[in-house]
């Protein structure tokens, strides 16, 4: 089922000074908030990072794209973005705006000695478009452009807490969320978090391996 879009992702990372963490996962798991509080901690020991909101790098298309499905008198928007010339535009925002910003946003970063905490990356958006049964044009092609993260955390959380947080949302909408979260986690080999432990544990684990991940990167460049 992943193959399509994640061949490219399954070897190694390359020898690196500085190390790019994400968080990704199910609506209402607590994302930005652990991110955040991670960011926090890790430069509150003497580390640099910085942080990166991937969304804010998806949102002014998907902003357009909630106003033209309202206009044109859509249900919901998934019902445009379905359509071929969005997906094509899709593609070419992904190319010229997307990939530019969020690889350029890194380089930069990193030029500069900080490391990177990104709250959602590549993964949730693939989520995204799977759970909305669309494909873009060009789609593997992110794989290889966007760098891949040294450390990658999924956060998982009961299904009966997400409801609680995410209202908006039904039970078959976040458990089948769920399931491709799974799908990508076993994929990739990333690390899932429960996070209805107390966030503090939660945040103490993360920033333990983050730490021994910088660690590691380190020694390798040494």
């Amino acid at each position: 089922m992943l193959s399509p879009i994640t061949d490219s992702w399954a070897g190694g990372s390359g020898k690196l000074k500085t190390i790019i963490v994400t968080l990704s996962g199910t609506h209402g798991t607590g994302k930005s908030t652990h991110a955040g509080r991670t960011y926090y901690l890790l430069n509150h020991s003497g580390h640099k990072f910085s942080y990166l909101r991937h969304q804010d790098l998806i949102d002014p298309f998907g902003f357009i794209l909630r106003r033209g499905a309202r206009v044109l008198g859509f249900a919901q928007t998934n019902q445009l973005e379905r359509m071929k010339p969005v997906r094509v535009l899709w593609s070419l925002y992904f190319l010229f705006v997307y990939c530019p910003l969020l690889v350029g946003g890194i380089k930069i970063r990193r030029a500069l000695g900080y490391s990177v905490v990104a709250d959602r990356y590549l993964y949730d958006l693939i989520v995204a478009f799977w759970g909305n049964q669309t494909h873009v044009p060009l789609e593997h092609l992110l794989v290889w452009i966007i760098p891949r993260p040294d450390v990658s955390f999924i956060l998982d959380a009961d299904e009966e807490r997400i409801l609680e947080n995410r209202p908006e949302h039904t039970a078959e909408f976040i458990r089948n969320e769920k399931r491709l979260y799974d799908g990508v986690a076993r994929y990739f080999g990333l690390e899932k978090i429960r996070t209805t432990t107390s966030a503090a544990t939660t945040w103490k684990r993360m920033v333990a391996e983050i730490e021994a991940s910088l660690q590691q990167a380190s020694s390798k460049n040494n």
